[in-house]
């Protein structure tokens, strides 16, 4: 995606005498766009505005998505139902802008888009902006108040070595999302994940998207903004740890990690030695690293890696540019999914630091998390299960069920499990919001969504919320 200086703008200014006069009024200025050109498609374009009888302007946008990737039918039903971003600012005067929305609209819809601008009223001239750019996603808007910011660091633990089989190396990569100022005028939201991450699929390693998915997914962008102000005021936000599934990567959960953001979280995630690939920012560039065996001492590498990620943090908090003297490090979840589920139950079960952890469709099996297996955790969790068929690479539905509704039975107090109608194993993931989307699915993802939420606002703000009702909430237990 390309950032608004290349980005060619269409500018509707709303002209006083002709309001009064017509009621309906615009001059569109064109700058040519000198970047990339896409095949198909129908640019982002205003297509009329209206005043309303109260004076307030109504704009139309228009564009089209629907045949912009040759796609099979299989992918192309599923990109019908994600969704394109349109981005509105507004001047007085051409020279100073500001954001007014972010408007969304879902692919396969070829109805116009309407604005209405509370703030454009008929006493003053108006200007208006919005980008051409294909700003595609799979995600809804974040529910919370707040916008939200995403970064990137290169953690360095010099007491590993040997990291993705370089002998030399003992970096990794960590991406932080956190609350946000509102957006500023020309920003654009950030690439969803490194084309690297979603092209590994092609060489077959690794569990990642599809091949068919590669050309959506390299195209597509989260609701999360670089080079954004962290929110304003002092306080502090709470922290979650994430840990990705096995052999996926760091960004796999955007969605749930987007949206906790939105809600006046600070989310951390790191890519572990067994990411399907990782890229860095200096010469080592994109890094694939070696297969690895899914036993103890790889489930020993993960929590590690969620310690140091921790410990990092800390530093942060002490002197980072954008990150000093916000995290409440007295306030620490764990969350994960797959085998980063039982890694961030393990973590949970063994750092004093960690008040509770969010277990989404966890792997906890007696060889691998001995421990965690027999005696359980005791300290505030919530662990949700599938209930569709898996495909057959994976553990089975039932398989998921026994490791969750275990760790549930031995827990003593402040736990909670239920199983998540509509979903299977991937859909736990981002892949639930994309490839296997659909309005059962996305359902699913609000239910897994509203349950962490729970979880963290409950233990980590002390808030006393209702548990949610979600109808894909099912055979809930709680105790």
């Amino acid at each position: 995606m390309r950032r608004s200086s290349e980005a060619r703008f269409l500018v509707m200014k709303t002209m006083k005498t002709f309001l009064r006069r017509l009621l309906k009024s615009c001059v569109v200025l064109l700058a040519l766009q000198a970047s990339r050109v896409w095949s198909a498609g129908t640019p982002h374009h205003f297509g009329g505005i209206a005043i309303d009888t109260n004076g307030i302007a109504n704009l139309r946008l228009e564009g089209a998505v629907s045949n912009l990737f040759s796609l099979p039918s299989s992918v192309l039903t599923q990109y019908l139902q994600m969704f394109d971003l349109y981005l509105v600012d507004a001047s007085p005067d051409l020279a100073q802008w500001s954001r007014q929305a972010t408007l969304m609209r879902t692919n396969g819809d070829s109805s116009p888009l309407y604005w209405q601008d509370a703030n454009g009223t008929i006493a003053m001239a108006r200007f208006y902006r919005t980008p051409t750019n294909y700003l595609l996603t799979q995600f809804p808007l974040p529910s919370g108040p707040y916008a939200v910011g995403k970064l990137a660091r290169v953690l360095t633990d010099p007491s590993r070595t040997n990291r993705y089989g370089i002998p030399t190396n003992s970096s990794f990569m960590c991406t932080v999302w956190y609350p946000a100022d509102p957006l500023a005028a020309g920003s654009f939201p950030a690439p969803y994940t490194e084309a690297a991450v979603v092209q590994q699929s092609i060489n077959g390693n690794g569990f990642g998207w599809p091949v068919q998915w590669v050309t959506v997914m390299t195209n597509c962008v989260a609701d999360a903004y670089t080079n954004v102000p962290m929110a304003s005021g002092t306080n502090r936000f709470p922290v979650i740890v994430y840990s990705h599934g096995l052999q996926t990567a760091r960004t796999i959960n955007s969605q749930i990690t987007i949206d906790l953001a939105s809600h006046g979280y600070i989310v951390a995630s790191v890519d572990h030695i067994d990411c399907n690939c990782t890229v860095f920012p200096d010469a080592r560039g994109v890094v694939y690293p070696p297969g690895v065996n899914q036993d103890a001492a790889l489930l020993q590498s993960r929590t590690n890696d969620l310690a140091f990620m921790l410990a990092s943090l800390a530093q942060f908090d002490s002197g980072d540019a954008d990150l000093s003297g916000r995290l409440d490090l007295s306030n620490v979840g764990a969350m994960g999914w797959s085998w980063g589920g039982a890694t961030a139950g393990e973590f949970a079960r063994v750092d004093s630091r960690i008040k509770c952890a969010a277990l989404l469709d966890p792997g906890i099996s007696p060889g691998v998390t001995p421990l965690l297996f027999s005696i359980g955790l005791q300290k505030p969790f919530l662990t949700m299960s599938d209930t569709l068929a898996n495909p057959a690479f994976l553990p089975t539905t039932s398989q998921f069920t026994v490791w969750s509704s275990n760790l549930f039975n031995l827990a003593v107090t402040n736990a909670a499990w239920f199983q998540v109608a509509n979903a299977n194993h991937p859909d736990f993931s981002d892949w639930g919001w994309a490839m296997n989307a659909g309005p059962g699915t996305r359902g699913a993802g609000l239910a897994i969504d509203a349950g962490t939420r729970w979880l963290f606002d409950t233990y980590l703000k002390g808030e006393s919320p209702p548990f949610p009702t979600n109808t894909e909430i099912i055979n809930l237990q709680r105790k």
